[in-house]
């Protein structure tokens, strides 16, 4: 695949826009100035490729869609894994809470982010801080399975608010989005989880939902 000078460029730059970020990151919109393709994907794009094998991450390399999120991994490949979407000029994001062989421990940013990761997504906001310190991405998941489960996520970003939030399940998301932007106007809200067809999607996108991750290739 070819990959265009724009890209190639922003690739190329990836470490000094992290040692940039140690010192402009003041605001959860900051960082998308640092990152295009992030902006790009949460206004236009909407659809962030969830990847689950080696398959999925052949199938996102032919998709128009820029960002990805890595749901697997060790530390003996992640960095092999991150090179490749590098390479197919997509933006990385890690789930680190999903990867083989990882613990919670902040020193984990650190090393993802040498390996090239351009942001972490956890339910985990100290390892959030930490990667916002390296200044990668940090999306927050939170999980709408009732309303307990939606006031700790509403106190979790009251400690700390990342650049975005993921609402799992997605259908859930339309009915508390609210209640995350009445404490947090601007917050960027994503969406993920049994998402089944295009309807659902515009269904969500119309609801305020930023973008949401899919791991259908049909997508």
């Amino acid at each position: 695949m070819v990959v265009s000078a724009d890209k190639q460029r922003g690739l190329a730059e990836r470490p000094r826009r992290a040692e940039e970020a140690m010192s402009v990151l003041t605001s959860s919109r900051d960082v998308e100035h640092l990152y295009p393709q992030w902006r790009n994907v949460l206004e236009k794009g909407h659809i962030i490729a969830a990847i689950r094998n080696i398959e999925a991450l052949a199938a996102a390399a032919k998709s128009p869609t820029e960002t990805v999120y890595l749901l697997f991994g060790n530390p003996l490949n992640i960095s092999d894994l991150l090179r490749t979407v590098r390479e197919q000029g997509k933006l990385p994001l890690v789930n680190l809470d999903l990867l083989a062989g990882f613990s919670r421990d902040s020193i984990n940013a650190e090393y993802l982010a040498s390996c090239g990761a351009a942001g972490i997504v956890s339910t985990h906001s100290e390892v959030l801080r930490a990667s916002r310190r390296q200044g990668l991405i940090t999306v927050q998941r939170t999980f709408a399975l009732d309303s307990s489960a939606i006031d700790a996520g509403l106190r979790t970003i009251s400690q700390f608010v990342p650049d975005a939030i993921e609402i799992l399940p997605a259908i859930a998301a339309p009915r508390v989005v609210g209640r995350f932007r009445q404490v947090h106007p601007n917050l960027r809200v994503m969406a993920g989880g049994l998402i089944s067809d295009l309807k659902e999607v515009e269904t969500l996108l119309a609801a305020g939902i930023d973008a949401v991750s899919v791991s259908d290739p049909g997508f």
